[in-house]
Formats: structure tokens, sequence, C-alpha cells
């Protein structure tokens, strides 16, 4: 059997890279804090809070244990908070760190403890190549997540895991809508996405996972390769 987690498989991308996998018979399971009506299965969990997200996985073991593989998807990842260094409020930047940075690296870290092949795919911006004024924690945790899974295919190199990037571009998704509602003095280039809905440049969750599915998981993605969708379509 084949086995996929993939965080926050609730709705947006995440949805929709597990109802592809679900087409192509992968066990999914959504590690996200809300379930709604997705049709996977679901293990509760806040990635903004290490204790809970190691609680989770060891919830996974018995199932982890009689799979013949397993597939991470890391999709969620927060955005909020958006402002300037000195306006950031802290308890959100900490939550931020955790969720986006941390969480993917504990992830990892417990499940090559495991016997089976590991493939992870991790969700990557174009935030994380240069900074944007108002984003520097997404900028900075992005960049982090980068390096980490290049690192991390480092050391899979010449054994039966792997790891790589997939940068999906911008979506019609509620991070958008987040985006979309700050404040000029907030994010200095709001109005360059408020005007991508106008422009009608945001692509659905739906295509984007097709192409993810596509050229990662029908074709056997290549180790430590950055895959974007400006390349790929």
């Amino acid at each position: 059997m084949k086995l996929a987690i993939v965080t926050g498989a609730s709705r947006g991308l995440g949805r929709a890279i597990a109802e592809e996998l679900s087409k192509r018979d992968y066990e999914v399971v959504n590690f996200s804090r809300t379930q709604g009506d997705a049709p996977f299965r679901h293990v509760s969990v806040d990635l903004s809070d290490s204790v809970s997200l190691l609680h989770a996985l060891e919830q996974m073991r018995p199932l982890i244990e009689r799979v013949d593989s397993l597939l991470v998807v890391q999709n969620a990842a927060l955005i909020d908070p958006i402002h300037q260094v000195g306006q950031l409020d802290s308890n959100q930047l900490m939550s931020h760190v955790q969720a986006n940075l941390l969480a993917p690296m504990l992830l990892a870290n417990h499940v090559l403890r495991y016997t089976l092949p590991v493939s992870f795919i991790h969700v990557t911006s174009g935030a994380a190549k240069r900074p944007i004024s108002g984003w520097s924690a997404y900028c900075a945790t992005k960049a982090g997540l980068d390096h980490f899974t290049e690192t991390l295919a480092l050391e899979l190199t010449d054994t039966h895991h792997r790891a790589a990037l997939f940068n999906p571009g911008v979506m019609d998704t509620s991070m958008q809508a987040t985006i979309r509602a700050s404040s000029k003095d907030a994010f200095q280039d709001v109005e360059q996405f408020q005007a991508y809905v106008a422009e009608g440049r945001l692509r659905s969750p739906e295509t984007v996972a097709r192409v993810l599915i596509e050229y990662m998981i029908d074709t056997p993605f290549e180790n430590g390769k950055t895959y974007s969708i400006y390349d790929l379509v």
C-alpha cells in the first residue's frame, strides 16, 4: 500500500493534491487542524505546535509500519504576520516559524527513522528567493525550507529516499485573499496582488495540483530538483 501524508489537505492546493493522489491508489492522510468535508483520513494536528505534531506522528506509527512506501507533501503554510519588522505580533511570529519551517523538519526527521522508502515534496514559493517588504517571516521560512530540503536531498543521495521542491506560483486560495486584505502600510506590494484577480492571473489549485502530479508523481521526480509551475506550463 502507498501512503501519503499531505499537510493542509482540508482545502486549497493541499486538498487538490490529495484528491489526485487518491485517484492513484494512495491512502491519503490529511494533517491539519480541521477536516471540513474533505474525504480523507484525518489526523488532527496543529502544525504550529511541535508537541501536537510529534503526537500526531506517533499516532501514525501503526499505519506507517504496514505500508510499502510513504509520500510526504508538505503543503501547509502560514502567511501571517504580514507587517514591517518592529510591528510583528510575537505570538503569530512564533507560530509562523513553527508551522512553516520547524514542522517540515520534525516531520522528515521522524519518518526517516522507518525502513520504508520515503519521498518528500515540499511546497516552496518565489518569496524564498527574494526579499519582499512586509513578508520577512514568510520569505525567511520559505528560504529556510528550501535550504533544508536541498540539504536533505544531498543526504538522501544513493538511498531509496528522495526530496524535491515545488513552486506553485500564485493561486486562487485563502492565502491570496489574506494577502489582498493587507494594508498598504503593512505590505507595500498589496496592489500588485489585488491586480492578479482583476487580470485573471490566479491559477486554480486544481490546475496546479494536476501539474504537480503529472511531473512529480506520474513521472517520478528527481531527487534535489526544484520544480516550478512557471517552467512546466
